[in-house]
């Protein structure tokens, strides 16, 4: 299996962490979350929650590599998938971080996604033909 392709969404998640972490002092206990496209909050939620985003992407970079050993031909498709999960997780948490000003960070989420959904269906598709 070629790792290679993994320090990608590796690297998404490290830059993920390091952003929580440089703005750690600077934020309030309870911070503004949910924002609408006009930047004003709907909800809150705790500081220390900002810490679970990096985990969960770690947890689902360490999920999809794990799946792409046993079925290795998905590997890329993979790949993008995970990168794409990591980056809406880190465009939420820059949205948290920003306190709604920078609205980009939320309309950019629907995009990844689905690039990153339909980057993993390409792959899957095309590795079933090379099957054949």
């Amino acid at each position: 299996m070629n790792k290679k392709g993994w320090g990608f969404p590796i690297l998404i998640v490290a830059i993920h962490a390091l952003a929580i972490l440089v703005r750690w002092s600077a934020l309030s206990e309870l911070l503004p979350a949910h924002f609408d496209l006009q930047g004003n909050a709907s909800g809150t939620m705790p500081r220390s929650s900002l810490l679970l985003h990096p985990l969960f992407g770690a947890a689902i970079c360490l999920t999809a590599y794990v799946i792409a050993r046993k079925k290795q031909k998905l590997q890329t498709g993979l790949i993008i998938l995970a990168s794409g999960i990591c980056l809406v997780m880190l465009s939420s948490t820059m949205v948290t971080l920003t306190s709604g000003k920078l609205p980009i960070f939320m309309l950019a989420e629907p995009v990844i996604l689905l690039a990153a959904v339909i980057g993993f269906v390409i792959s899957v598709v095309k590795s079933r033909k090379s099957i054949r």
